[in-house]
């Protein structure tokens, strides 16, 4: 509705000085707009007055009293009041629905901040902090699955600390548990970035690699990860020496399955504690049979230097 500030000055001034007749003239004007807007919009309830029905037809029509106006600019009183407890609600319930959202948004952060933990504490281990078995063999399940000409296989490697016992018979677990800690921190200083190094369980660990099969490299590293977890281990007045052994298995064809490729690292291990040489490859002919449901078998592991 088209009102300029004008005629709006000129309506106010009327409620503190008596009105000319051309002012009443104009009010009546301003309200007859008012008056029969209100009655387009409902605001009479849907029963418009009979005197208004054509207030728009001819400038002919009679002019408003005073009281009239009064009594109009009393409903536009109310309708304001009305509209402006309406506007409020609106606020209170957008402001009721922001704050409602706010708290989704903070329950749906913890909810997704809970199942991050609760993944995380599914793949990984509590003493250590590093991934564990199930872990690995997600892991190496997806590389196996890539394994082909062009994609070179992965290498496990299997490692034992030796008489491990002995440190948590003599010194208690809480020295033994330290031990682990120490060790899982040096080997995974010790391996190439984006290796992963994982505690399977106990004082065993392994060593998922990517992207290296020659034994050449392979002898080299677990030359590093034998030093490296070699070196004397203080735990507050005790000094320790812990000596693992390590079991190498690479996989050389496609249909090798996690478990399997595992299992042979595992017998590599094995050979290499018996004979006390540190580390040892799992020899090339029980690797030749490797098959999705094959197995391995200790014997097959040779011990290498």
């Amino acid at each position: 509705m088209a009102i300029n500030h004008r005629q709006f000055l000129s309506g106010k001034a009327l409620t503190v000085t008596w009105p000319t007749a051309v002012q009443v003239r104009h009010w009546s004007q301003v309200f007859r707009a008012l008056r029969v807007q209100w009655i387009y919009r409902g605001l009479y309830n849907g029963n418009p007055l009979p005197q208004l029905a054509c207030a728009t037809r001819a400038p002919s029509d009679p002019d408003f009293s005073v009281p009239e106006c009064v009594a109009a600019l009393e409903m536009l009183h109310q309708a304001l009041e009305r509209e402006t407890a309406q506007r409020q609600e609106l606020e209170r319930a957008f402001h009721d629905a922001r704050t409602a959202l706010a708290q989704a948004e903070a329950d749906l952060a913890c909810v997704r901040s809970g199942e991050r933990h609760a993944r995380h504490q599914a793949l990984h281990d509590d003493l250590t902090a590093l991934p564990n078995r199930r872990h690995l063999l997600q892991q190496l399940g997806h590389a196996l699955a890539r394994h082909g000409p062009n994609n070179m296989g992965p290498t496990v490697l299997y490692l034992d600390l030796d008489d491990f016992k002995a440190v948590n018979d003599t010194h208690g677990h809480g020295v033994g548990d330290e031990v682990l800690r120490i060790t899982a921190a040096r080997l995974s200083a010790a391996v190439r970035h984006g290796d992963m190094v994982v505690r399977l369980g106990g004082d065993e660990f392994a060593c998922l690699l990517q992207g290296v099969a020659d034994p050449a490299p392979l002898r080299q590293l677990c030359a590093k990860l034998l030093d490296a977890v070699s070196c004397p281990m203080k735990i507050d007045s005790l000094q320790l020496l812990v000596r693992p052994s390590i079991g190498i298995a690479t996989c050389s064809r496609p249909g090798t399955t996690a478990e399997n490729l595992l299992s042979c690292a595992d017998a590599a291990m094995y050979a290499a504690k018996r004979g006390r040489s540190g580390f040892a490859f799992y020899g090339e002919s029980a690797a030749s049979e490797f098959t999705a449901t094959s197995s391995c078998n200790i014997p097959n592991a040779s011990a290498r230097h």
